[in-house]
């Protein structure tokens, strides 16, 4: 594939700017990039407005717009803004604006004269969107292996990882794999044995999932611990997280590349400071509900969520105490396996 750099469209509908929010301009890279919202949609909506009970699914909200082709919907923003900040935090380099335009009609705007783009960037961006697609059609069916391999096949699609048989795209890890902090921290992860057995214990805690943050937390950090993947462990794993939410007709995260930094201190934290994660989660779902359900379906989606009575984690649940035993499990026996075969390990930098 050739590596063109597009010139901008032009924006022909009517539109009004809307500044959604000032940190997500500054983690785009371009400073000063105003996001686009249609003015009919968004013009007259308050902050809030919205129903914790009662109104339409947020899943079957989001199905009825992407079949219906509704532009700069819920589920547009949904789409821009959960691709951009999932692949900004691990090291793509596309802006918000250029996302935007991928979803819109599969171009990139080019931000600077003589700017060149990453091909498997341009490409995980593209195949995020398919991925959120898939995961509308298949809300009610329950997380397995296939699902997460589903995943993994249309994330990596047509990218360079594609096509090195060792990273085994579309299947469980075959080589393991650390993840290394740029302050120097080993994060230990699921030898490749033992992860058919640890993600059936994952399967588990999404089955028995419910909406209350500190649930959520729990079983993201299961499958972010194993990372049973060669590559593309934490955009899979917030998918996924994404999907139990909108099978649990709650509201999801939408974790933003500006805490990028929180969200790996949290995941490396847990379980021993669990409240990180749970607070961070608490926060990023209340952003999501208030600057995009509440602005664009005010008053119509059930957010099946109550942040007042979503608290923190107590040191007498039982779920804290197995996910302490699950950490130990993992971690002992990835160091017996980092000691018995460095040469096999597949290392990723964050």
């Amino acid at each position: 594939m050739d590596r063109r750099t597009v010139r901008p469209r032009q924006w022909r509908t009517r539109r009004r700017l809307v500044d959604w929010d000032a940190p997500a301009r500054r983690g785009a890279g371009q400073a000063g990039r105003r996001h686009c919202a249609a003015a009919a949609t968004v013009g007259s909506m308050a902050m809030g407005g919205v129903d914790t009970h009662g109104g339409e699914r947020l899943a079957d909200r989001l199905r009825r717009e992407r079949d219906g082709h509704v532009r700069h919907s819920l589920l547009y923003w949904t789409q821009v803004l959960f691709s951009f900040h999932s692949n900004h935090m691990e090291g793509s380099s596309l802006s918000l604006e250029q996302t935007a335009q991928l979803y819109e009609g599969g171009l990139s705007l080019a931000g600077a004269e003589g700017e060149r783009f990453i091909l498997d960037d341009m490409l995980t961006v593209s195949n995020h969107f398919r991925a959120v697609d898939y995961l509308l059609t298949r809300v009610d069916d329950p997380v397995d292996r296939k699902m997460v391999t589903d995943l993994h096949s249309i994330l990596m699609n047509g990218t360079a990882d594609q096509w090195r048989d060792w990273m085994n795209v579309g299947g469980y890890k075959r080589r393991g794999n650390e993840i290394r902090r740029i302050d120097g921290a080993t994060i230990h992860t699921a030898r490749p044995e033992d992860v058919p057995a640890l993600m059936d214990r994952f399967f588990a805690a999404c089955a028995a999932m419910t909406p209350d943050s500190p649930s959520l937390a729990l079983a993201h950090w299961m499958f972010e611990k194993i990372h049973p993947l060669s590559d593309g462990n934490g955009r899979v794993g917030r998918l996924l997280l994404f999907k139990e939410c909108l099978r649990l007709g709650t509201v999801p995260p939408l974790f933003r590349a500006d805490y990028g930094a929180d969200y790996l201190r949290a995941l490396d934290a847990f379980p021993q400071a669990p409240d990180m994660l749970v607070r961070l989660m608490r926060q990023e779902r209340r952003y999501y509900l208030d600057r995009f359900v509440g602005r664009l379906a005010a008053g119509q989606v059930a957010s099946g969520w109550d942040d007042t009575a979503d608290g923190d984690v107590s040191g007498d649940d039982s779920r804290l105490r197995d996910a302490v035993r699950f950490d130990h499990d993992v971690d002992s026996a990835s160091r017996a396996y980092t000691q018995m075969y460095p040469d096999l390990l597949h290392i990723d930098f964050d």
